[in-house]
């Protein structure tokens, strides 16, 4: 008898139910959680790459057509700035940076502008597979992609950042949501002067100049 009694006792008994129940919704909970925090990185990921795209592109329109013509080293500066700029993500490990100088030319001679032409590009960063926006000057000398027909003898300057996304808790979320980890953002700003000029080059600073190899050399 005591024993059915304790077993009916048992039965009736609640004091474990929000112990199960907090069991059972905790996996829940920190995924709801985790998914914020990594949609917030993610976003913030996006925003400093965004800046960093602009802050290279200004930095290079400032001098490049200017009286004072940009040098290898001042390209070199902007590029070891961005380890500061972009931290905490590491740029340089696991992104890319790509400058570009784009004039626009006329390539048939009647006067009137009708390419882009990629004057010169420097590169850095270990994403060396990152797509090239407005491709790469050593296989076309055209820029692919600018948006807008420059006037004649319009200098432009172009940065590209391309950074592999590492996620702050899991990749999982980016695969359940077909979400691209390589973000890629670019910036143009014109030339400060109108006058263009070739980068300037200085011995022990060889141009950055290859678009295939990690450090451009």
């Amino acid at each position: 008898m005591m024993r059915f009694r304790s077993l009916r006792a048992l039965r009736r008994s609640t004091r474990a139910v929000s112990a199960v129940e907090f069991a059972l919704a905790l996996p829940l909970f920190i995924a709801v959680i985790g998914s914020g925090m990594e949609i917030t990185w993610l976003i913030l990921t996006h925003m400093k790459v965004q800046r960093l795209a602009n802050m290279s592109a200004d930095l290079v329109a400032r001098n490049g057509a200017s009286e004072n013509p940009l040098s290898e080293v001042q390209i070199y500066d902007i590029m070891s700035a961005m380890d500061v700029a972009a931290a905490p993500l590491d740029v340089r490990g696991n992104g890319r940076l790509i400058i570009s100088a784009v004039l626009g030319e006329d390539s048939n001679n009647d006067g009137q502008p009708d390419v882009n032409r990629i004057k010169w590009q420097r590169f850095d960063g270990g994403l060396t597979a990152a797509p090239r926006v407005i491709g790469c000057v050593g296989s076309s000398t055209v820029a692919a992609s600018i948006g807008r027909q420059l006037r004649l003898a319009e200098p432009l300057f172009h940065a590209q950042v391309s950074y592999s996304y590492q996620p702050f808790f899991t990749g999982e979320m980016m695969r359940w949501f077909d979400i691209p980890t390589t973000i890629t953002r670019t910036a143009s700003y014109r030339g400060r002067g109108a006058i263009y000029h070739p980068v300037l080059s200085v011995e022990g600073f060889p141009a950055k100049s290859n678009c295939t190899s990690a450090n451009g050399l």
